[in-house]
């Protein structure tokens, strides 16, 4: 695509009137001040606008705008989305991770820089059981540092750096295989030893990108690139502890977090909550700030009467004003008595003293729904195919995430005239699917409640 560089207005940056026109030609909008930004100060310091178009032309929401209407996408069945390797959980507490293994197979110096991570795993994991898995010739090194429970070693490498690396037979971890562990962490920064994660029982597998292990890893940290060997932030020992704090983090939910939305909660409710007549209460935030997100209203209304008909609970319906033009119709479409709209009735502090005083809740991907997994309500969330899941996914200890695998996801887009597919990522996940799932988890919710 060609089209002439604009006229610089007096008074106006080159490089950010520069940003603006192609964003208007590639996308057809305005681009996003905080993006203007971030890619004038890029200009600025010298990056050629050639990588910024070309990282523009190979965005999804480029390949949707300019994909043709006519193309046939298939889309996928519903499902409860469970992470590209299939072990995905929204919150795992630290005090269930009981084994841990730790790969660090290469030579004493990279070993003596990885002290400060082991340390860092040993205080994040207390009740673990950690087995170091490491050269022989750093077996008595490591017994010496009393981190570890277990110590297992492997001539993955030559005791030399100059001489030639032994050829790995499986057969040399076999019994670790036999072994089940919560979770192995692979330290070393190069790739080349990634590939020993394929041969390990794990439901967690940790470390960063290489393409030589098969299965996927739970937390995959981008090998860095050294732009300048200045750089203290690429010293290997920062690197080996940049990924052990990321594992720990995964691991750990601050409670302060949750106890912050218990605070805003103590917001009085002015909403007359007496139609719940002592029924469990289940809030639903059937909207969110992006008409693309949001499953059909539709769906939302019967599945809150048929819960109030059929499960015996309260269904309160929140949102803003602004996220309906008729707020009147989805009150009368409450048949229930024990179904009522708060739409536009309710502040966000309120919304969030009703959700926490909630037994359940039920979303679209928006920001009640990520408050209310934070506060460890039992949270079911709908999610569309905009963004990808593992990196936007709500965060707590009850969190059920629907979606509807589609081709052209994530997209990114912004504006329901955008997409070509006609929301095939919203409209494939069926109400008889949702339904049942939710059933399902509030059944378990209530059953929990009861204990």
């Amino acid at each position: 695509m060609l089209f002439r560089w604009p006229r610089i207005r007096r008074g106006k940056a080159p490089n950010s009137a520069y940003i603006e026109v192609v964003y208007r030609h590639f996308l057809n909008r305005e681009v996003d001040p905080n993006a203007l930004q971030n890619l004038t100060k890029q200009l600025n310091r010298g990056r050629d606008m050639r990588d910024i178009i070309d990282g523009i032309i190979g965005s999804q929401e480029y390949a949707s705008k300019h994909m043709p209407r006519e193309i046939q996408l298939s889309s996928g069945q519903p499902r409860i989305w469970t992470g590209p390797n299939q072990t995905y959980k929204s919150y795992t507490r630290i005090a269930d991770i009981k084994s841990i293994i730790i790969l660090k197979v290469d030579h004493i110096g990279d070993f003596a820089l990885a002290i400060d991570a082991f340390l860092l795993i040993r205080r994040a994991f207390p009740s673990a059981s950690i087995t170091v898995l490491c050269g022989p010739w750093n077996e008595p090194f490591a017994r010496k540092l009393a981190v570890f429970d277990k110590i297992e070693t492997i001539d993955f490498f030559s005791a030399r750096a100059d001489a030639p690396q032994p050829h790995f037979d499986p057969a040399t971890v076999a019994h670790l295989r036999a072994l089940h562990f919560d979770l192995a962490i692979d330290l070393r920064v190069d790739p080349d030893s990634r590939l020993l994660l394929d041969h390990l029982t794990a439901d967690y597998r940790c470390g960063y990108e290489s393409g030589l292990c098969k299965v996927p890893l739970t937390i995959a940290i981008p090998k860095q690139i050294l732009h300048s060997v200045n750089n203290l932030v690429f010293h290997q020992r920062l690197a080996m502890l940049s990924l052990a704090h990321a594992v720990v983090n995964f691991f750990q939910l601050d409670d302060e977090v949750a106890k912050a939305f218990l605070r805003v909660s103590a917001a009085e409710i002015h909403f007359d909550l007496s139609f719940r007549n002592g029924r469990p209460l289940v809030s639903m935030q059937p909207f969110s700030g992006r008409a693309l997100k949001n499953w059909p209203i539709d769906n939302m209304i019967k599945l809150a009467n048929w819960l109030c008909d059929e499960m015996e609970v309260s269904v309160l319906l929140l949102g803003t004003s602004n996220d309906t033009a008729d707020p009147t119709a989805i009150a009368q479409a409450c048949q229930s008595p024990y179904l009522k709209s708060a739409i536009g009735e309710t502040t966000l502090t309120e919304a969030i003293s009703i959700i926490a005083d909630s037994d359940f809740y039920i979303g679209n991907d928006t920001g009640l729904t990520h408050i209310a997994a934070r506060m460890n309500i039992p949270t079911v969330a709908i999610y569309s195919g905009i963004d990808a899941k593992v990196l936007f996914a709500p965060y707590g200890q009850n969190v059920t995430v629907i979606e509807a695998p589609v081709a052209c996801s994530p997209c990114g887009l912004r504006m329901l005239a955008d997409c070509r597919h006609n929301r095939k990522c919203m409209l494939s996940i069926d109400f008889e699917f949702v339904r049942s799932t939710v059933e399902a988890q509030l059944r378990a919710s209530i059953g929990r409640h009861k204990e």
